[in-house]
């Protein structure tokens, strides 16, 4: 009996010392601690975090606590939600500017709203397209979270947004790519966490792809997110994270693990508000670079463009072809060995260990990734400097947002499909209410402006709605809607139409904005998306069975209430009417 536990005592330390060996010999090697002494108009900061105010396991003052051991100048909180909670006003915690944002659950994927002015007026859901059009007409800037997620239901779906900010990387996703290998991981990450979790980065191909593809069009930041939980849940598709199986890894290896570096015109001046506008200012103009610390750090990225007649343009920047031939310039000079690789419109035009020096000449979005030796996921990724092509077609087509100005001044608010031929106004004459049980709606007012009173129901959301509905009487189909709109108060509305098919129909949506001031809308049922289950119809030039304004609670909370004044309602093909009608 002694000599077989002697044996198996011998067998488990025998076994304990060659996963010992193992995990010694593939252990990473440490930060590499870089000589240098960055300006003080440079800071590093930490964005993409969650805390216990969603599915994050630490306070906001844990997170505050753990940035300032970490040396961490700011944090961009992004908790879960849909826009209506109130921000937190910009504060110094533990010496650490806290600014707080929201990461938003559109249908097409997460967006990141950054600098909201003020909360929404009601919940800022459903596609991509408009939670983005909301979260600038409330004067803040939208990124899309972890972009190209292994898992499918993270992943953002949506195409031709004009979205403000793209996560070029994400930590949260990167780990979440890995199959094999975890459970060594995590004993390696108990010795050294953030450089164990640099290991599992790789170049994201795609997402540097849609990055450069959207830069061309209009300017678009990238960010370098933690997204940061300090918990790793029990269910592993559980979204947002409810139960924690371990509180790992922590704020703290998250901060030293990857960062973005900030460059402002002057030093943090201590006020939080005017600070936190700063960094928000600089982020959103591309004046800042992301350092994958768990590698080396501190390292600065001088990446510019110097025209002949010396003006300089930095990063985020643009410039316009006509100055050119210029140069452009990265160096790194805390790490003269690192590779610099530059590219353009995505294509990689030069390369070289040490300084770069090129002139360029032609129109297209240029972007610099550094990589530190042994390394093969980028170390350091520039924001991109812009050659603009003018009228040419080459970038840059757009100026600005796509839906408005910057942060505090107003979108367009309304939608509109921006034809030349007018439709002319429909008069209904048979409205209409249906809603679901627990909620009520009441049509009054002449026939061509109706007034649609609503009251949802106010228990738990469970699909509540109201709809004011006209039946249609159609010789042939449409491929346009326009009406003039207000509301009691700032609401979205679904606009849909049912087509024959079905017990109900088959319906098509589309959301628009209305609020106090009276609104022209038009729209192409082009644009419309289904509204129950996927299909391949589209519902353009289709006799239409009917057509609703509905309040749900995609974007009105249960037991909202309120009016709706409709007029000149128009329902046709472009430029004719002949053969369409609203009847009984």
């Amino acid at each position: 009996m002694r000599r077989v536990l002697r044996t198996s005592i011998l067998a488990t330390a025998a076994v304990a010392a060659v996963v010992a060996i193992y995990i010694a010999l593939t252990l990473p090697r440490p930060s590499v601690a870089l000589v240098g002494a960055p300006s003080s108009n440079r800071i590093i900061g930490a964005y993409h975090i969650h805390t216990d105010r969603s599915d994050g396991s630490g306070s906001v003052e844990d997170v505050a606590r753990a940035a300032r051991r970490a040396g961490i100048a700011f944090v961009v909180l992004t908790d879960h939600g849909d826009g209506t909670r109130p921000p937190d006003p910009p504060a110094y915690r533990d010496g650490v500017l806290c600014i707080d944002a929201a990461e938003i659950n559109s249908i097409d994927g997460h967006i990141v709203a950054l600098g909201l002015a003020g909360p929404a007026p009601y919940p800022l859901a459903g596609p991509a397209r408009d939670v983005i059009e909301d979260i600038h007409r409330l004067g803040g800037w939208a990124v899309i979270a972890h972009p190209e997620s292994p898992r499918a239901d993270l992943r953002f779906r949506a195409q031709n947004v004009p979205f403000d900010g793209i996560e070029w990387l994400n930590v949260d996703s990167e780990w979440r790519d890995e199959t094999e290998g975890l459970m060594a991981a995590a004993v390696r990450g108990l010795l050294r966490p953030a450089e164990t979790m640099a290991t599992f980065f790789a170049r994201p191909v795609r997402t540097l792809q849609r990055w450069d593809a959207a830069a061309r069009t209009r300017p678009v930041f990238g960010l370098a997110a933690l997204d940061a939980h300090a918990r790793i849940g029990w269910k592993e598709d559980e979204e947002p994270r409810q139960r924690t199986a371990f509180a790992r890894p922590t704020y703290e290896a998250m901060f030293r693990t990857l960062v973005q570096s900030v460059e402002l015109e002057a030093p943090l001046s201590g006020h939080a508000v005017d600070d936190a506008r700063r960094v928000l200012s600089a982020l959103v103009a591309g004046r800042s670079f992301s350092i994958v610390r768990a590698l080396a750090f501190p390292a600065t990225l001088d990446f510019s463009v110097k025209t002949d007649g010396g003006a300089a343009i930095p990063s985020g920047g643009r410039m316009d072809v006509g100055q050119a031939p210029a140069t452009l310039h990265v160096e790194v000079p805390e790490a003269p060995g690192a590779r610099i690789v530059v590219l353009q419109n995505g294509r990689e035009i030069a390369a070289a260990r040490g300084p770069v020096n090129r002139v360029v000449s032609e129109p297209g979005v240029y972007r610099a990734e550094v990589f530190f030796p042994g390394g093969s996921a980028p170390w350091l990724m520039s924001n991109p400097i812009v050659i603009d092509g003018g009228r040419s077609g080459v970038p840059f087509e757009g100026r600005g947002r796509a839906d408005g100005p910057g942060p505090g001044g107003r979108g367009r608010g309304g939608v509109s499909a921006n034809s030349d031929t007018p439709l002319e106004p429909l008069s209904p004459i048979a409205w209409r209410i249906e809603h679901d049980p627990s909620s009520s709606g009441t049509v009054a007012g002449a026939a061509a402006q109706p007034e649609f009173t609503f009251v949802l129901g106010s228990a738990v959301s469970h699909g509540q709605y109201a709809a004011l509905v006209a039946p249609l009487q159609m010789e042939r189909g449409a491929n346009r809607i326009a009406f003039v709109g207000r509301a009691s108060r700032p609401v979205r509305i679904s606009i849909q139409v049912r087509l024959p098919g079905g017990r109900d129909g088959e319906r098509w949506r589309r959301s628009v904005y209305l609020d106090q001031s009276p609104r022209s809308v038009e729209l192409r049922l082009e644009d419309f998306e289904p509204a129950d289950a996927p299909t391949s119809r589209r519902p353009v030039a289709v006799p239409l069975q009917s057509l609703l304004f509905v309040v749900d609670t995609v974007n009105a909370a249960p037991g909202s209430r309120g009016i709706i004044w409709l007029s000149e309602i128009a329902v046709g093909l472009d430029g004719s009417l002949p053969g369409s009608s609203l009847g009984r």
